[in-house]
């Protein structure tokens, strides 16, 4: 069996467990950020974006959840906004560079669901938030607070770009990496239980064998007593004959 001839059922119990553990994660990231963004809120006085934020993204991750239990939606909605909190903490540390960070960081923390369309949500967002902010702060509206340089040129605008979108892809291949690898395991185990269960059957099959072959064993045993105690009394019925037959010729000849 390979990966090719597994089916998506298949493919999602194996990587459930992994889901639900990632699952687990990304909460507590998400509240993670929700609590980062009430600290950054002390350093420019933005509580209303940070509450508004952090309590609509707990919302959101945990509604959908309870909503659409078996769908994997929710898993899309934490991945949006992780983009929206990198928008966030730039705007919250008026255009900090060091914020951008957060940006592969969180194509990092993708990693955990081992699906790489996942980080499709969290750069889409990305792309377009520093588009439009990059522009709005060239063309001089005020309070965008997207770099802490008058303006993002054109050039360095697009090196962001590449350099954000090829971290995300290589964070989308090493998740496609990690699926593969998690779906081989399972294969190999599935081969190895296949292995032992025929192996079982194999030695419950020679045990019966070998019981069987000493019940016969046993049988012939029990035939061989019984003929060797034919035979000794076939012996004895012989010898007693002989002595009959030894005193009749005695007899015979003291009758001459």
């Amino acid at each position: 069996m390979t990966i090719d001839q597994i089916s998506k059922v298949q493919i999602a119990q194996i990587l459930k467990p992994h889901h639900l553990g990632a699952d687990i994660y990304m909460s507590r990231v998400l509240m993670v950020h929700a609590g980062l963004a009430i600290f950054l809120a002390f350093f420019y006085d933005t509580w209303i974006l940070a509450l508004s934020v952090g309590a609509l993204s707990l919302i959101a991750w945990f509604g959908t959840k309870a909503l659409l239990p078996k769908h994997q939606l929710h898993r899309y909605v934490g991945s949006t906004f992780l983009g929206i909190y990198v928008a966030l903490f730039i705007y919250q540390m008026h255009g900090l560079f060091e914020m951008h960070f957060f940006a592969f960081i969180s194509a990092a923390i993708l990693i955990i669901y081992q699906d790489w369309k996942l980080q499709i949500p969290l750069i889409a967002f990305i792309l377009i938030h520093h588009a439009s902010f990059a522009y709005a702060q060239f063309m001089g509206v005020p309070d965008v607070y997207f770099t802490q340089l008058q303006y993002m040129d054109l050039q360095t605008f697009i090196f962001h770009a590449i350099l954000a979108t090829a971290i995300v892809v290589i964070c989308g291949k090493w998740s496609q990496t990690f699926r593969q690898n998690t779906l081989n395991d399972a294969i190999v185990k599935l081969h190895l239980r296949s292995s032992n269960k025929k192996m079982a059957d194999i030695n419950k099959a020679l045990h019966a064998v070998k019981q069987e072959l000493k019940k016969k064993n046993e049988e012939l045993n029990q035939n061989n007593e019984e003929l060797n105690a034919q035979n000794d009394e076939l012996v004895e019925t012989t010898r007693k004959q002989m002595e009959i037959n030894a005193r009749l010729a005695q007899t015979d000849i003291k009758s001459f």
